[in-house]
Order: C-alpha cells, then sequence, then structure tokens
C-alpha cells in the first residue's frame, strides 16, 4: 500500500497572524502547481500553528478506489460457499 507525503509547518501564533499563514500557504501550494493538496491548519496546546499539506498522488487514488470497491462488493455473512465434487445428502430413498 502507498503511503501518501506530507509536510508540516510549525508557526508561532504570537509571531505571525493568521492571514501570513494563509499567505504561506498560498506560496507553499505555488510550489507545487501540478499536485492535488489537502491543507489542515491547527493550533496545539502551546499556542503553535500547525499546518500540514498531504499530497494525493495516482496511486493513492487508485488505492482509496479498490477499497471501496470492496467494501461494496463484500460477501454478506451468511454466505457459504459451494464445495464441488460432494453429494446433497438427501433422506428420501426412491426405488425405481
Amino acid at each position: 500500500m502507498y503511503q501518501s507525503k506530507s509536510l508540516e509547518y510549525y508557526l508561532d501564533s504570537r509571531i505571525y497572524s493568521s492571514e501570513q499563514v494563509q499567505e504561506s500557504i498560498e506560496e507553499t501550494k505555488k510550489q507545487f502547481p501540478n499536485k492535488k493538496i489537502k491543507v489542515t491548519i491547527g493550533l496545539n496546546e502551546f499556542e503553535v500553528y500547525v499546518v500540514t499539506f498531504k499530497f494525493e498522488n495516482k496511486n493513492n487514488y487508485l488505492e482509496k478506489l479498490k477499497t471501496n470497491l470492496s467494501n461494496k462488493f463484500k460477501r454478506p455473512d451468511n454466505f457459504k460457499e459451494k464445495v464441488y465434487g460432494q453429494y446433497k445428502p438427501t433422506s428420501i430413498y426412491k426405488p425405481y
């Protein structure tokens, strides 16, 4: 399974304002024009902005599609597989 690549920035909230954080995000996105990027921003307990960039590549997309399809066509729990080469047991004997 492929892992997605990520990039994290730590910015002090006492030094940087939220507008400056947004500007740095836009600058970083410009550095990777051909990539799909998901950005999350958080503020941790030390009052530091944690900005994470997750890059999505083709392999990750195909893995997600594969898992979604396998979940969609999953067998039910009460499904019994057929066993070939065995006779069904019958309790009725009928001579000709």
